[in-house]
């Protein structure tokens, strides 16, 4: 391969541009750690083997994929494709010209969350991390990935405060080997604080203090105490398109604004949901009902199935006919995902089937890989037997739910064995008919 030139130099190796036979520009990654002792070196080189082999293994469009890799060569390499541009580049010229663009945070939620769902932990995400390749923002750089579980973290010192540090959360300087999920979601809050602020003081390890509307949420990311800060990607996820729903949303009647007000400082209310819900389904204008169903989120739908039975399913068919047919915008489709997937663990076997069919629909009809893989649980072998046996009813009336489940099945390659065991044999016995 021919260099075109150095990219980066990290402290465990660099990256160089290269161009290959076909004349293909892409990246290549060597290992070099710098200033290792001797003694050293083969812990550190078992560590980039580690990130290869676990990088070349996750298969997800926000990940950044592995081409190629030579790891008994020396050094040690493997190849990815090129990014265009980094996200701290892009935040650059966003403050260069006054803006804030929201655009990658749907790709880098939903990558950072596809690791904690394998049970990863990144413990180095920063903007320099995060690429634009083709159009799409991958997360990159997984030298300091950790399995959740904590059987295989003999690679690192329970002493070894690796990180980035104006990132790096507090348990990362305490004990680094037992670093949990919440350590991504503090270095989220971070990058988020880049994004926002041109000038991001930070002190290392400490809580974000600021001023503005992004404020509590930036607190809430980088709370030192990593059980108060969001407990997973999903619950930022719509604490941020909550924030900038609020923002954009239209000005509602004072009538439609008293009762939303209503029910959102009294959640608790039977009367104020049933004003709610009874308002919701009077209206027309799918404008209007889409503003009032984006309030409703994950755990206003929980309390209420604790309320009343009759109201949560109520609130159920509003949301899965709201979710089957809105045209919002593709990066929405992982919150409504969320939502319906909270639901789906709290409601009875008649609304999980109605839920199931709107997380099909929504799915397919966006192409979203998150949401696919969320109704893909939904159906998967702990499934209740009479939902399956529910759905297998309405495939024979409705036969594109035979054409979803095998577009999930292709999307996110679902491996067949994954399904129920009533669906796996109705698959398969179409494909044998």
């Amino acid at each position: 391969m021919n260099v075109i030139r150095t990219i980066d130099r990290g402290g465990f190796g660099y990256v160089e541009e290269v161009e290959t036979d076909t004349g293909e520009r892409i990246a290549r990654k060597s290992f070099d750690p710098i200033g290792a002792a001797p003694s050293d070196l083969p812990n550190l080189r078992r560590r980039f083997e580690r990130e290869v082999r676990i990088q070349s293994a996750l298969t997800h469009p926000n990940i950044m994929p592995v081409l190629e890799h030579e790891l008994s060569s020396d050094p040690p390499r493997f190849t990815m494709p090129l990014g265009s541009e980094s996200l701290e580049t892009k935040i650059k010229n966003d403050h260069a010209a006054g803006i804030f663009e929201p655009s990658p945070w749907p790709d880098v939620l939903a990558a950072v969350e596809e690791l904690h769902r394998l049970g990863y932990v990144h413990r180095d995400l920063k903007p320099a991390n995060v690429l634009l390749v083709g159009g799409t923002w991958m997360i990159s750089d997984f030298g300091l990935i950790l399995p959740t579980m904590r059987d295989t973290t003999i690679l690192t010192g329970t002493k070894s405060a690796y990180g980035s540090f104006g990132y790096a959360a507090p348990e990362q300087a305490q004990d680094f080997r037992n670093t949990p999920e919440q350590a991504d979601v503090f270095a989220l809050g971070c990058i988020l604080h880049d994004a926002l602020d041109p000038t991001p003081n930070r002190i290392p390890f400490t809580q974000i203090r600021t001023t503005g509307e992004y404020a509590p949420l930036l607190e809430k990311c980088t709370e030192v105490d990593y059980r108060r800060r969001f407990p997973s990607v999903a619950a930022l996820r719509a604490a941020l398109f909550d924030l900038w729903a609020a923002s954009s949303a239209p000005t509602s009647s004072v009538l439609a604004g008293d009762i939303l007000s209503n029910l959102l400082a009294d959640s608790g209310s039977k009367d104020a949901w049933r004003k709610f819900l009874t308002h919701v389904e009077q209206q027309s204008d799918t404008s209007d009902r889409d503003q009032f169903l984006r309030s409703v989120n994950s755990e206003l739908l929980v309390k209420l199935q604790t309320i009343d039975d009759v109201l949560f399913s109520r609130a159920i068919q509003l949301v899965c006919e709201w979710a089957s047919s809105s045209g919002f915008e593709w990066s929405y489709c992982d919150v409504v995902g969320d939502r319906l997937l909270e639901a789906y663990r709290v409601a009875n076997v008649r609304l999980r089937a109605v839920i199931v069919l709107a997380a099909l629909e929504l799915s397919v009809s966006h192409n979203r890989w998150h949401v696919m893989q969320q109704a893909g649980v939904m159906l998967g072998g702990t499934a209740e037997n009479g939902l399956v046996e529910r759905i297998l009813i309405e495939a024979g009336i409705d036969n594109s739910i035979e054409k979803k489940l095998r577009r999930i099945e292709e999307g996110v390659r679902w491996p067949r064995s994954n399904w129920h065991e009533k669906l796996r044999d109705y698959l398969s016995n179409k494909d044998n008919a």
